[in-house]
Order: C-alpha cells, then structure tokens, then sequence
C-alpha cells in the first residue's frame, strides 16, 4: 500500500506545486492521477520517487516511511520516453535490470519472456534507432518492470500508440493489477483515465479536487437522466413516474429524473407502457457523466485553459 499524508511542495517565486496532498493507492488496482498539464501531476510522482523532497508531508510504503531502498521497488515508465539509440535492444535491457541489481541470467530469462509477450522476439539485437516509435515505447514498458517492481508509474504510457498497440498495452496492465502490484496512472486525457483506472485522484493547481473510484464518481456527479430510443408514439414518457422532463431528437429521447427516481424502476415503467401505445423501444441507456464533463463541473471550464501549457 502507497500513502501519500498531507504532501506539499512548492518552487521559486512561492508557486505551490502540489498542496497537503493526501491518498491511499492499494495493491492490485490502478490509480489514475489526473488532471491538465500544470495540475502537479509530475510533481506528486517525483517526490514518490524520491527524485525530489516535499516541504511537508509523509510518503508510506507498507505503511513505513518510504526511503532510498525502497526505489529498486518502483518501475517507472516517463512520458518523455529515453533509451540509448545506437545500443542493441537486448544490451540496454540487460544494462537497466543490472542498475536494478539483476543477475545477468535473470535479466537475460525475464527480457526473453517480455519481448516474446509482446511479439518483439526477432527484435531482440536490433538496434533501438531501428525500431518504429511504437516498438520504441514497447522497449521502454518492458525496461520499467523487467525487475519486477511492486509500484509502477505509467506516465502518458498510450501517447504515440497505434489502437491495436494500446489494446495490447492495456492487457498487460491488467494482468500487472491482477498480479498485485500498485499501478500509478498519470495522464491529462480524461478519456484514456476512464477505460484504464479503478480510481482516480483528480488534481488542479496543485489541489485535490476528486478522490473516488469511477462508480462513486460518476453516482456523486451525474445528472440522473436516461436516454430512450423509441420508434413510434412516444408521448406516453412525460407521464413516466419519477420524469421530471424529456428532450426530444428525432426518435432519441433524454429523460431527466427526479433525484428519488430508480433509473431500473423508471425501465420496467417505460417498457411496459411502450407495449401498451404501440412503440418500440430500440436502445436504453443511463447517462454516466465523463470525467471531462466532471472537472469542469468542479473546477470550471477556464481552469483546463489556465493549466494548458504550464509546467508541473
């Protein structure tokens, strides 16, 4: 378990990074620390590494202090991608597990099973100017937890990524959350966060503004309203219980709901009366708020403007 307790750092000029940050991040799930550029999101997984000292606060790490031993513990993938180019693939993979304090034998077993995992086998003693931008970012993935490390940070880890790639990536995420480890998230695509992550940690300008899992999140803060598909006389859904008001788009309509209404309840209700005035209904869908939607809800739509382009 990673605990961060009232974390704060500030730079030059009194510009507060990160303010009394505190969250829990426990084994077997992904922590999604999100928030646009400039919320101190880079900041957060710096001192975590121990790259950079908070002013005030606690990093735990199984519930002990973290310290300078812990960091053989962490795999850490940055956005700024680096490897060493004119180096064989298999030499730099051997040369970052031996930092890491792998045997050779060791290095040499694991780098064989994660360049086959990832059908990179035939790449294994090319040089790495040689491979595509995707391969590249494969590489550096498997270099982040050839030592297998009990936290992970994937900073912007699909950027650059074709579907197909990013599909293949997101599995092996996976199976990293279902062997145990702690995964960190960090990504300014809100999109992204929401197919990846079990819990989000939501930051702007330094502050937390969300802590939750995705179901708590979207239950809080969304609007309580379905949207019905329906083919022929619709009329009859402004007389559903618990309807509060219908917006009409050719056959799609947005039902908003009264905050008592069971969105399940409202179901039945509707599909019973559909079959009594003749209508079919097509589709059915409860709306779930994004978390774009969710931040700018919070923090307003200037504050994604304000962040763009400030450093962390």
């Amino acid at each position: 378990m990673l605990q961060l307790k009232n974390v704060s750092k500030s730079y030059s000029a009194g510009f507060m990074a990160v303010k009394d940050l505190s969250f829990t991040a426990q084994e077997g799930t992904v922590v999604g620390i999100i928030g646009p550029n400039g919320a101190g999101k880079s900041t957060t997984i710096r001192m975590i590494m121990d790259i950079i000292k908070p002013d005030s606060g606690t990093i735990m790490l199984d519930e002990k202090p973290f310290t300078s031993e812990d960091k053989d513990k962490i795999g850490y993938l940055p956005e700024e991608r680096g490897l060493y180019k004119k180096e064989k693939v298999s030499d730099v993979l051997r040369y970052l597990a031996a930092l890491k304090g792998i045997p050779k034998a060791e290095a040499n077993s694991r780098m064989d099973k994660w360049l086959a995992r990832f059908n990179l086998s035939e790449w294994k003693d090319k040089k790495i100017d040689s491979l595509s931008k995707g391969m590249a970012q494969k590489i550096q993935f498997i270099s982040t937890v050839l030592h297998d490390p009990k936290l992970v940070f994937l900073d912007e880890p699909f950027s650059g990524l074709d579907p197909v790639s990013s599909d293949e990536l997101l599995s092996v995420i996976k199976e990293l959350k279902q062997e145990g480890r702690i995964v960190l998230f960090s990504t300014h695509v809100m999109e992204v966060a929401e197919r990846v992550c079990d819990h989000i940690i939501m930051l702007n300008h330094g502050t937390k503004i969300l802590d939750g899992t995705l179901s708590e999140i979207r239950k809080k803060y969304g609007s309580n309203s379905i949207t019905v598909e329906c083919d022929g006389n619709a009329s009859f859904l402004k007389d559903i219980n618990g309807v509060k008001g219908v917006q009409e788009s050719g056959s799609e309509y947005t039902l908003t709901l009264s905050n008592e209404a069971d969105s399940k309840s409202v179901f039945w209700d509707i599909a019973e009366k559909a079959r009594a005035n003749g209508c079919t209904v097509s589709r059915y869908i409860v709306n779930e708020p994004s978390l774009h939607a969710v931040f700018v809800s919070i923090a307003g739509k200037e504050a994604l403007s304000e962040a763009d382009g400030k450093a962390e």
